[in-house]
């Protein structure tokens, strides 16, 4: 019993010891018409001092960087367009990782099917990371991501004039 308790409360001293390395900024309310697709993307910040591990991974064993966006109301998510890597060399390694450091952002497209209701759609995911610094890899762990989607009205087709 002791046991148990020293290891829960040791987990819940790490977890509030563990810094904020990473937030995610989406846009506020994205507009779009039935039928339409639109480019969009999520902003991610890394704090400085760490890096992500690039999509793809330089190595299988590596924990890439992933967006995971469940679609919604006939609103589904296209190809997912990670940026590519930028070179880190850890202390006597012999050759370099693809990595992300600072701030970028992770594009996508939206697709909104002819029969999607009007009003306002919410998408939920999360942005799984592993991230680390010069010395120490922290827990692989994500942040959730939330993007709303407003659908217009259908656009009105444009009366007919008469011919004369």
């Amino acid at each position: 019993m002791k046991a148990a308790f020293a290891l829960v409360l040791f987990l819940a001293m790490a977890a509030a010891d563990t810094p904020t390395v990473v937030s995610v900024r989406t846009s506020q309310v994205t507009e779009v018409s039935p039928g339409q697709s639109l480019g969009t993307q999520i902003s991610v910040s890394v704090a400085k001092g760490y890096h992500l591990q690039a999509n793809p991974a330089s190595e299988d064993y590596l924990i890439a960087t992933r967006l995971e966006l469940k679609p919604v109301n006939a609103i589904s998510i296209g190809k997912l367009r990670y940026p590519p890597g930028t070179p880190y060399r850890l202390s006597g390694a012999d050759k370099d990782l693809k990595t992300y450091e600072g701030d970028f952002d992770i594009g996508f497209s939206l697709k909104v099917s002819q029969s999607a209701s009007r009003g306002e759609h919410v998408l939920q995911g999360r942005l799984h990371y592993q991230a680390c610094n010069s010395k120490v890899c922290l827990a692989p762990t994500s942040v959730p991501i939330t993007l709303t989607v407003a659908v217009l009205p259908a656009k009105a087709k444009p009366p007919l004039t008469p011919k004369r």
